[in-house]
């Protein structure tokens, strides 16, 4: 577990591709996974996909507030019909508002692997939290979609893997792409991915913007 701020928003990669975030008076979770502790202060609790590394009930209630709301993609509906909590499905490129936490819905998808197709609708998602607009994206590999997100997003969470997303020269290349002030890398050290693999996307970004393994 390590912790960054930036510009007023405390970024905690808590393991994998699990992540909270806390502004504006707000506590985000992101993808919670195999979590030691059950704090319940999670006022929004956010799900890129339904693999087990991502959208875990067992973890989703160990964060969530008991009026907390979860936002997932559309392929994570049935099995979060288990929960008490609101739950709000987004398709890729769907947005919505909650108490000033905008998140946006951004595609996430393999290019030659089976493992996430496009027609999953696995997502990734921009957070918008205290003015800061942070990109998590999810299972992805390096796709033309992330062009678009050029100079629109202040933070890059990303995925330096291989196997399941895009391995760390994509990655690099990503963010090269996408032009955030700050990238952390993410899916590694629990299922697939080892810290290598993460100094290696701070030593190929040398230059181009701030990275901080955490």
């Amino acid at each position: 577990m390590g912790q960054v701020e930036f510009r007023g928003v405390r970024i905690t990669r808590l393991n994998h591709a699990a992540f909270k975030l806390e502004g504006d008076g707000k506590v985000i979770y992101i993808d919670p996974f195999q979590l030691a502790s059950s704090p319940k202060d999670g006022d929004i609790v956010v799900c890129t996909h339904d693999h087990y590394d991502h959208c875990s009930i067992e973890d989703i209630r160990k964060v969530i507030k008991p009026n907390g709301i979860v936002i997932a993609s559309v392929n994570c509906g049935s099995k979060l019909k288990v929960l008490r909590n609101e739950v709000k499905l987004l398709n890729p490129h769907d947005q919505l508002s909650i108490d000033h936490i905008t998140v946006t819905a951004v595609p996430a998808y393999n290019v030659g692997k089976r493992y996430h197709p496009k027609d999953y609708k696995g997502i990734g998602v921009i957070i918008e939290v205290a003015g800061v607009r942070i990109y998590h994206a999810g299972d992805t590999d390096l796709i033309p979609e992330m062009d678009n997100l050029s100079g629109k997003v202040e933070v890059a969470l990303v995925p330096v893997s291989g196997v399941y997303v895009m391995d760390v020269e994509e990655a690099i290349e990503a963010v090269k792409r996408i032009r955030p002030a700050l990238a952390i890398p993410m899916h590694y050290g629990a299922i697939v991915g080892e810290p290598r693999h993460a100094e290696r996307f701070r030593q190929g970004l040398q230059g181009i913007c701030d990275v901080a393994v955490i």
